[in-house]
């Protein structure tokens, strides 16, 4: 028996933190613009609202989703699982 197939290593795997970062856009400026700007202040980013966030696990691209309020809650829903051997 492999360790993949292993359930007691399966059951190690699911208790392994990862951090999940979720990608809305980006913006550019420079520290004095970073610096000068105030609270409540509206930042544009380079990504319009209908395009698919990027979703990374553990500092790496995994999937692309759509964003979706539920419950009252923002989420997102998955729409793509990105194939890292296309990225290099």
């Amino acid at each position: 028996m492999s360790e993949h197939t292993n359930p007691a290593f399966q059951k190690m795997l699911l208790d392994v933190p990862v951090r999940v970062e979720i990608v809305l856009g980006e913006v550019r400026m420079t520290m004095e613009e970073l610096m000068a700007l105030t609270p409540g202040e509206v930042l544009t980013l380079e990504k319009q609202t209908n395009e698919p966030v990027d979703i990374y696990v553990s500092g790496k691209l995994i999937a692309r989703g759509k964003l979706v309020v539920a419950d009252g809650e923002l989420g997102v829903t998955l729409t793509e699982i990105v194939d890292a051997r296309a990225l290099n």
